[in-house]
């Protein structure tokens, strides 16, 4: 039987309406700030704890975090996988689409001969396409499947925070402006939810062969 949009998404209103908050709040701030003072005021505040703190949770937003879920899954159903995989690769594919399309300077090079701005000592900080986030992207793809597959949908009260922490540690770390993030998570989370919508509806998604796992059948 068909599922419609509505039926996927209603029953993740514990995650669609703390992420349509935090992107409310990030819409006000642009609304009174420019993308150049949101970026300064958060580069000027900072210490040792939070760089070291940032640095490892940005890694939640790379690639290889996607690959670890992806292999984790593997052992408790073939089909949570395969959702993982396609919806990391749908929605990264449309992120690298847009950031060669912009080509967007990040602020390293946006404030080039212009102000000096603050990085961390030997942390890589890349120049060149910054809109949208691909980490940003990443983490909120991950946490709608997450948040999609696992039980007991209303306490996963940590996926939310962690992705937008996740998110901030990229304008922290001198990666991205604020409107590259919140651009990242919006295209990931309409297309991870777009992505989930078509394939509860394909009938190979739902064959037997996907019922196993690494373990043996589900």
């Amino acid at each position: 039987m068909k599922k419609s949009l509505s039926e996927i998404l209603y029953p993740q209103r514990y995650f669609l309406i703390p992420f349509l908050m935090l992107i409310l709040i990030g819409f006000i701030l642009m609304l009174f700030n420019s993308k150049v003072e949101l970026f300064l005021w958060i580069n000027n505040h900072h210490n040792s704890f939070f760089d070291e703190l940032f640095k490892l949770i940005t890694l939640f937003g790379d690639g290889i975090m996607t690959v670890i879920v992806v292999l984790v899954l593997l052992f408790f159903k073939f089909r949570y996988a395969v959702l993982a995989a396609i919806t990391f690769a749908y929605s990264s594919l449309a992120i690298q689409a847009l950031k060669h399309l912009y080509k967007a300077p990040r602020p390293l090079k946006y404030f080039e001969n212009v102000i000096p701005i603050r990085t961390i000592d030997d942390y890589p900080v890349h120049e060149l396409n910054s809109f949208p986030s691909g980490h940003t992207a990443s983490v909120f793809t991950l946490a709608v499947v997450l948040t999609y597959l696992l039980p007991h949908r209303k306490g996963h009260w940590i996926i939310i925070p962690l992705a937008a922490l996740t998110a901030f540690s990229r304008v922290y770390l001198a990666q991205h402006f604020m409107e590259d993030i919140i651009a990242g998570s919006i295209i990931a989370v309409i297309m991870t939810f777009h992505m989930i919508w078509w394939l509860e509806n394909t009938k190979w998604y739902h064959s037997s062969k996907l019922e196993g796992s690494l373990f043996g059948k589900a």
